[in-house]
């Protein structure tokens, strides 16, 4: 084997870093962004939300720590360029330094200018929130504040609209009512005392955003008459309203997520809505920015959509297809990793599993076969069809828990253009997981590893992976490139070639897939010693979340939920069971159970108050049946609606 020179070695370490990111939903994941309004400008989709951190500085309102603003481009809806910090609580004048209270902004364009609208808190102490603004040239700055906030107005939640005959009017607030003024044509002074919007319903909204379509205007806002923010809108003849309150066009969350903030755009025809959700974070104050396309019917009405993790991106079958990113999933859920850079997955798969992801581009190439990076304990069998016509069936083998692989299957032809794709399943899936999927010509050779192993080329010089996909190479390039694991990793791995078990390198040829697995055992836990309720084998509807007595807890648990832990050892059988729980609610009901979701019940729980999710107690139960040594223990949450309770561990005695 040839050893690599500087230059094959910048060529391969360069060629793998250049790979295009594809942003599906959320669309930004290097850092936290709420609040998304788009604009274009300059035939350029841009994109200013607010940025959510972690509070450690300071409590923040409501749980929110917000320093600053950045801004983000794109011209192809799938990737996008993070353009940096245009503005900050510590370079306003007015705006009391370190605050971190910087909520959702606006930007228009008007005369070549650019103004970005911004709500912070004063140093005057004059209000919770006052709007200022700031003047750039170009729409990524540099932004110069002005000096004061705008007098005669307060609030949060800035929009600009500016109408066909030049009027211009700033939208703003928060709680039962929503207010507007209309500016001067300097755009940082009032031209009206704020007044009322009417004709909206009545409970929380804040949030604004209007646009105008066909000689109808459109305000739209975040409203909560339930459990959390929907986004709604209502139609009017003029900006000024009065508006007719039409429905709700995106649901509220259901998983904690209390906020949603939002903006609409027409972007080369197609109409879109950005919004926010806690994706990549699970916490409610730590929010991503995400986009779906939206439609109006013949009477100018918005069709209520479902938010989707496929998102706006184009994809094409020569870059991974991340399968967690779908556009239709019917029985089976999704659930992130515990990989360092974030990761979903498809999972709890059956006969009845509707997996759909549509407009695929595979435009003109020869493709040979499909790879799918998969896991499953059991045999199952995956026929993939495109635009409902059998494209493939992957056959996947027997793995060990917790193992990846790359499986191969050959194409029954070669679709081109856009293709919808779908996949049915059969076989064992009860362990069967997928991660993402890549089609490949016959000349090339794809490579792939587990998220926990790094791979070294010829020169032992770590090889860069895009984020939870593979890298293609020619028979060539991959015969220099000589993949491995250094013998001093403290995570070692196996190789599999086509999916089969392999220990060299030497027959690898164009048209194979590889793939190195992680071969550690998976970590397990004396029953007696207590585990954290974090560390369980598997999980169902749960999130994990930082706890105040150190470490993690589960949070997040509604009625059904379940915790699965194959991971605990059992010398004796048990006579007891301690579990730590934290809740602000009385009734909710904990099974530990054996074997199965609705095996044998071990012990059960009556769960009273604690006084706060974070305000933790142990209680115990007696065991009433005989535990062995490697049994397989089920969790079980139960309980009216809303969030039940926290669990921070459990304890066999």
């Amino acid at each position: 084997m040839m050893k690599l020179n500087c230059k094959n070695l910048l060529f391969f370490l360069g060629w793998v870093w250049s790979i295009a990111g594809y942003a599906q939903n959320p669309l930004i994941t290097h850092r936290f962004s709420a609040d998304p309004t788009a604009r274009v400008m300059n035939d350029t989709l841009f994109v200013f939300p607010s940025s959510d951190t972690t509070c450690t500085q300071i409590k923040g309102n409501n749980g929110f720590c917000m320093p600053d603003y950045h801004v983000y481009s794109t011209t192809d809806l799938t990737t996008w360029k993070d353009h940096g910090e245009i503005l900050s609580h510590n370079t306003v004048p007015w705006v009391e330094e370190n605050s971190y209270g910087m909520w959702a902004p606006d930007c228009i364009e008007k005369d070549g200018k650019y103004y970005f609208y911004f709500p912070a808190m004063p140093k005057d102490g004059s209000a919770f929130r006052r709007i200022g603004v700031a003047v750039a040239d170009t729409p990524t700055g540099p932004y110069t504040p002005e000096n004061s906030y705008i007098e005669g107005i307060e609030g949060i939640d800035p929009n600009v609209f500016i109408d066909d005959d030049g009027s211009i009017f700033l939208y703003f607030g928060g709680g039962e009512n929503l207010f507007y003024v209309e500016l001067n044509q300097d755009m940082k002074t009032i031209k009206t005392k704020p007044k009322k919007v009417e004709g909206l319903p009545s409970k929380y909204k804040e949030g604004p955003f209007v646009f105008k379509r066909k000689a109808k205007y459109y305000f739209t806002f975040p409203h909560a008459p339930g459990p959390a923010e929907e986004i709604s809108y209502a139609v009017g003849d003029s900006p000024r309203g009065p508006f007719e309150y039409k429905g709700k066009v995106l649901e509220h969350w259901k998983d904690g997520c209390w906020t949603n903030h939002h903006s609409f755009v027409e972007y080369k025809g197609e109409w879109l809505l950005f919004y926010h959700h806690m994706d990549i974070s699970g916490n409610k104050h730590r929010r991503s920015m995400c986009a779906d396309r939206i439609y109006f019917d013949e009477d100018g009405n918005i069709p209520e959509i479902k938010a989707t993790q496929r998102g706006i991106a184009a994809l094409t079958a020569n870059n991974a297809i991340q399968l967690d990113r779908y556009s239709v999933l019917e029985n089976a859920t999704v659930t992130k990793t515990n990989a360092a850079i974030p990761n979903w997955i498809v999972k709890r798969i059956s006969e009845k599993t509707q997996l759909e992801i549509n407009e695929i581009n595979f435009e003109n190439n020869k493709w040979d076969h499909l790879a799918l990076f998969v896991s499953s304990q059991e045999k199952a069998t995956i026929e993939v069809l495109a635009n409902n016509k059998k494209l493939s069936v992957v056959e996947v083998p027997k793995m060990k828990e917790g193992e990846w692989r790359l499986v191969k299957a050959p194409l029954l032809f070669s679709p081109e253009g856009m293709v919808d794709l779908s996949f049915q399943f059969s076989g064992n899936t009860e362990f069967l997981a997928l991660d993402w999927m890549q089609c490949l010509t016959r000349k090339q050779v794809l490579l792939s590893k587990s998220y926990d192993i790094d791979l070294f080329n010829a020169a032992n010089q770590k090889i860069l992976f895009q984020a939870n996909q593979g890298n293609i190479y020619s028979e060539k390039e991959f015969t220099q490139l000589k993949p491995h694991i250094l013998s001093t990793s403290l995570v070692q791995g196996e190789m599999h070639i086509n999916s089969e078990h392999a220990v060299h390198l030497d027959g690898v040829k164009k048209g194979d897939v590889v793939s190195f697995s992680s071969d550690k055992s998976r970590k397990m836990y004396d029953a007696f010693v207590g585990i954290e309720a974090a560390n369980y084998s598997d999980q169902e509807g749960v999130m994990v979340e930082s706890c105040k007595l150190g470490g993690k807890n589960v949070g997040y648990i509604e009625n059904g939920d379940y915790l699965m832990f194959n991971n605990l050892l059992f010398p004796h059988s048990p006579k007891k069971v301690t579990i730590g729980i934290a809740s602000p609610n009385k009734g909710g009901i904990v099974e530990i159970r054996k074997e199965k979701i609705d095996g044998e019940v071990v012990a059960s729980f009556n769960i009273d108050q604690t006084g706060g999710w974070q305000n933790w107690s142990s209680i115990t139960s007696d065991i009433t049946t005989q535990l062995v040594e490697d049994e397989k223990i089920y969790v079980v949450f139960k309980g009216d609606k809303g969030f039940l309770m926290n669990i921070k561990d459990v304890r066999f005695e």
